[in-house]
């Protein structure tokens, strides 16, 4: 089977074989042999490419109809944005499910290859798909960069700004005439994402899967989202400022937010909505524009009952971190131990007309500041807090509005060296 390959030739197999190395893939790939009947992965492993098999049939059927219903998902989403109709939301959801259902099962497909207990368990396919997937994305990057530079003229210039696991994030900035204003940049990279970038990029892909002998040429990197700003606070952790996603046009930037859990389940619900709010901020705003948000935002939180100040939880280990002695035991996780002291405080007021926390309860936990009445730092509740409690004077505010709104805003803003605060300097007094 090797007889016509060359000994440069199979010395890159044996490099990539014995410690594979991405960058040193994408440099060597033309020399790469065409072994005929099979097809060669970034990891050196070869597969037969005469036919179909069992488990590329199904990730291609599932690969297919997630491409329909993220189709009907993006034309709903088109029409909902001329039409802000109801009917056109649902839709929007609806098949927005249905795309993610299938890229969960695809996901899955692949997690399942590199478990032991799985039926055609194999670690060179789960190691040919990862190396794959990285000579993929390396590759297209690189490609990119040369197209750019030649087109704007330039000589090793990094236009690929971030990258992922499926995704390249290219700068057009030089391209961009200087008096345009934002739709009209919008306008024009779209125009030429897809009379010049999408045929590169495939003509790309179409050359690669040539040099690695595929069965079929199943990468498709389409233009998903038009943004004039971006911040990166690490991989697959970023907050675009788009104004056009996979061809649905906004008349205004939306944020779209990835790996950024700025707003959580866990997040008071107070916070919720003003985190976005100072996200956009961020975005479209000057950092004294945050600042004076962050301020008005945080008199209005001051006077706000616990519960809307509170974070919410499920509680569970009642049971086991409950002492015999003591209210609760040592290492009880903070809101278990504001559960424990609740219960503890209903029987101690003797209130039997609200229930005791139980396993499994949906509750709100705020930090008490010290000195106070029960003498600990931490009280929970199921909805309000009980006014026989006489707590709501020493709920900590302060914490409760660092933790839940600055902390969450300071690690984005700390990317571009932005205040979430201002501060009092030196300067300042003098002056």
């Amino acid at each position: 089977m090797f007889e016509n390959v060359s000994d440069e030739q199979l010395l890159i197999f044996e490099n990539i074989i014995d410690g594979f190395n991405p960058e040193y893939v994408v440099e060597n790939l033309k020399k790469i042999p065409e072994i005929e009947g099979y097809s060669s992965t970034a990891n050196g492993c070869l597969y037969k490419n005469d036919s179909h098999g069992f488990l590329t049939s199904l990730m291609e059927k599932l690969f297919n109809d997630r491409i329909k219903y993220k189709k009907l998902m993006l034309e709903s989403q088109q029409r909902y944005e001329q039409s802000k109709s109801k009917e056109d939301e649902n839709l929007v959801a609806r098949y927005k499910n249905f795309q993610m259902a299938k890229k969960i099962q695809l996901n899955s497909l692949y997690g399942a290859l590199s478990n032991q207990w799985f039926r055609w368990f194999n670690f060179d396919n789960a190691e040919s798909i990862t190396t794959s997937g990285q000579i993929t994305i390396i590759y297209i990057a690189n490609k990119m960069n040369e197209y750019m530079n030649k087109i704007c003229k330039t000589k090793d210039v990094d236009y690929v700004i971030a990258s992922d696991t499926d995704s390249i994030y290219v700068t057009f900035e030089k391209l961009i005439p200087a008096n345009s204003d934002e739709l009209e940049a919008v306008k024009l990279i779209d125009q030429f994402c897809e009379k010049k970038i999408q045929p590169y990029l495939d003509f790309c892909y179409d050359e690669l899967a040539g040099m690695m002998n595929a069965y079929q040429q199943k990468m498709q990197m389409k233009r998903e989202t038009i943004a004039n700003k971006g911040i990166w606070r690490g991989k697959k952790m970023y907050i675009l400022n788009a104004w056009n996603v996979e061809g649905v046009q906004y008349d205004k930037p939306k944020l779209k937010i990835q790996g950024i859990e700025a707003v959580r389940s866990s997040t008071p619900h107070a916070c919720r909505v003003k985190i976005k709010e100072a996200l956009s901020l961020i975005m479209n705003g000057s950092e004294l524009d945050l600042q004076t948000f962050v301020t008005n935002f945080r008199n209005e939180f001051m006077n706000l009952p616990f519960e809307d100040v509170a974070f919410p939880r499920g509680v569970k280990g009642m049971t086991k971190y409950a002492g015999k002695r003591e209210i609760y035991i040592k290492g009880t996780p903070i809101h278990v131990k504001g559960a424990l002291m609740f219960n503890s405080l209903l029987k101690i007021n003797n209130i039997k007309t609200i229930p005791p926390i139980q396993d499994g309860d949906k509750i709100k936990f705020a930090y008490l500041k010290e000195p106070n009445p029960i003498g600990d730092t931490v009280i929970a509740t199921p909805d309000e807090l009980p006014k026989e409690f006489k707590l709501d004077k020493y709920i900590d505010r302060e914490m409760q509005f660092s933790k839940s709104f600055v902390e969450p805003l300071r690690s984005i803003t700390e990317v571009i060296d932005w205040e979430v605060e201002q501060r009092a300097t030196l300067e300042d007094f003098f002056g």
